[in-house]
């Protein structure tokens, strides 16, 4: 797309890179505004002038709040668009890959008590940032900015202590729930500053706030099902079609719109009553791992199979879920839904095709070997962690448990589901742990080295 030129009123944008683009909405683009480097944030539709100024507004809010924010340079509008421009902060880097980074317990506990005390110091000037992503964090001259003023609301006095410690909790839900373990610091530092609203609520209550939180934002996985910045959607009567845009390239095409003809060439790995599994090797030399839902069983089971969500949908989601939550699994490129209107007649999922062991096959050989104790801690903690989020696999088979370079990662999600209410979790979790004991029936070494998980029967 860049580069291109757009007017201001200060002058005219030579936009050079492009940051971030939604399909008739927004558009940000790094510039040049009178030889000096600007990030312009233009808004497009019928909410264009009501998106600029609620952007306007954050910044001002954050300045007032004295949170350091990029300077306001320039805002215009007309009748086809609006435009934000701020200064370009260089150098510059997203807080959230320096959190993604290889870096220790003591940083990441340095890094949020400072956090804390940016969100404590908001709260008090009557600010909250509703959309508190680790993308909205700056790090430039080791000082942390905060950027995307359309996200905050700003009031005239300090928050209210409900409002306040649910925004906190909302920043917590961003992490990892593996990251929980950072919470007493968090909450000491927003104590230190803000005493008035944190002696209103035991960490407990706080702690039960946090996963309120995170499954409110589960929703956003509804994202892989609809236009967006990562999501290009396709919908017809006979088909629906969700791609991630980092794969939507020209050798993925053919697979899109003729999975049938491709897979038919390919290597098939599985071929079940109701799927099959193929590996496809793209024109480009990529290699893609295809898995086809259609039932070969009777009228009664397809017509039943047509009434619900497509396996390939729900395989899809969870995929989303499992990222949003830090668990590792195969990366979802694409799904497609061969239609008859709301009736699905065959679905597909796609995802990158992963190197790897079965955990079945890799501790039955090598439950002595000295690395074994070490990577039965991964899978561990990924299973904490997939029941600390509440989330429920269904088939917890140790062959749907991969090791790619000792590295766990989940696979098989088309039975997996998320609760919100813990009590109604427990039953299912109890399914997850006995199932993953029967793998190890017959190996009672590889069992010990997963006791801490065996053990632990509550979530």
């Amino acid at each position: 797309m860049a580069p291109f030129t757009l007017e201001s009123t200060s002058g005219a944008l030579n936009c050079r890179q492009t940051l971030r683009f939604l399909p008739g909405k927004r558009l940000v683009v790094r510039a040049q505004l009178n030889n000096r480097d600007v990030i312009a944030k233009y808004f497009f539709g019928p909410h264009a002038l009501r998106d600029q100024q609620r952007e306007i507004a954050g910044i001002q809010g954050f300045q007032k709040a004295g949170i350091n924010t990029p300077e306001l340079v320039d805002h215009s509008h007309d009748q086809n668009f609006a435009v934000v421009v701020t200064a370009c902060l260089d150098p510059a880097i997203s807080f959230e890959a320096i959190w993604n980074s290889n870096i220790e317990d003591s940083e990441r506990r340095q890094w949020l008590t400072r956090i804390a005390v940016i969100i404590a110091t908001m709260h008090k000037a009557g600010v909250e940032q509703t959309d508190i992503h680790l993308d909205n964090l700056l790090l430039h001259n080791n000082q942390l900015f905060m950027i995307d003023g359309g996200g905050a609301k700003i009031g005239s006095t300090p928050l209210q202590a409900k409002a306040a410690l649910e925004n906190l909790a909302l920043f917590q839900a961003v992490l990892y729930p593996r990251f929980d373990r950072f919470l007493g610091d968090v909450w000491l530092a927003y104590s230190k500053e803000a005493t008035e609203y944190t002696q209103q609520l035991s960490i407990e209550e706080f702690t039960d706030l946090i996963q309120i939180q995170r499954k409110w934002r589960e929703k956003f996985i509804m994202k892989g099902l609809r236009n967006c910045t990562r999501f290009r959607v396709d919908k017809s009567w006979n088909r629906f079609v969700s791609i991630d845009r980092e794969f939507d390239t020209e050798a993925l095409q053919p697979l899109i719109q003729n999975p049938e003809q491709v897979i038919s060439q390919s290597k098939i790995i599985k071929r079940g009553r109701t799927n099959t599994v193929t590996i496809v090797t793209l024109d480009n030399g990529q290699q893609v791992l295809v898995k086809r839902y259609k039932s070969k069983k009777g009228f009664l089971h397809k017509y039943l199979r047509c009434l619900t969500k497509s396996r390939a949908r729900i395989s899809w989601l969870n995929s989303l879920l499992l990222e949003m939550i830090g668990i590792a699994t195969p990366r979802p490129i694409a799904m497609i839904e061969e239609r008859f209107g709301p009736v699905v007649r065959c679905s597909y999922v796609i995802n990158s095709f992963v190197t790897g062991q079965q955990a079945i096959s890799w501790f039955s050989e090598n439950h002595t070997n000295p690395d074994a104790p070490a990577v039965a801690r991964k899978v561990t903690e990924m299973l904490e962690n997939l029941r600390r989020s509440l989330v429920f696999h269904g088939d917890l088979k140790a062959t749907n448990i991969l090791l790619a370079d000792n590295q766990p990662m989940l696979i098989d999600l088309d039975a997996m589901k998320s609760y919100k209410s813990q009590t109604k979790f427990r039953r299912a979790a109890e399914i997850d742990r006995k199932r993953f004991i029967r793998n190890w029936e017959g190996y009672p070494e590889v069992q010990q080295l997963f006791e801490p998980y065996i053990t632990n029967k509550q979530p």
